[in-house]
């Protein structure tokens, strides 16, 4: 079920507020993370909408599978197969990347399940 919000409900506002360290101002100060439920991310995403908080999600669901390939094609490069990379140690960086979005992809998750079932029961 598709919902979309005007508000968040106080429980929603609390999960959404913790996306805030995931979405720093620019260099240039400006936010990309307002408190109304917008978030910046090379895209402005109203998470109060079903598609936009759809959208950011498929989007981080790709960037940990590019991640993921990165990781891979430089450890081939480096050991000449895949043998090992799933027990190995992922380095260059990516293992805190996709950590970084699987942890944002969770937070989002939860706040889409907030809005979508939650929210119409603080609503009775």
């Amino acid at each position: 079920m598709a919902v979309d919000c005007e508000k968040f409900s106080p429980a929603a506002k609390k999960i959404f507020a913790k996306l805030k360290p995931f979405f720093p101002p620019s260099p240039w100060k400006t936010p990309h993370w307002k408190k109304e439920g917008v978030v910046i991310d090379n895209w402005t995403y109203d998470l109060r909408k079903h598609a936009d908080r759809e959208r950011l999600e498929k989007d981080k669901r790709n960037s940990i599978g590019y991640s993921v390939y990165m990781a891979a094609s430089q450890y081939r490069d480096k050991n000449k197969s895949l043998n090992g990379f799933a027990t190995g140690n992922i380095g260059g960086g990516w293992a805190s990347m996709i950590q970084k979005n699987a942890e944002l992809l969770l937070i989002l998750n939860d706040l889409d399940f907030q809005i979508e079932t939650m929210d119409l029961m603080e609503d009775l």
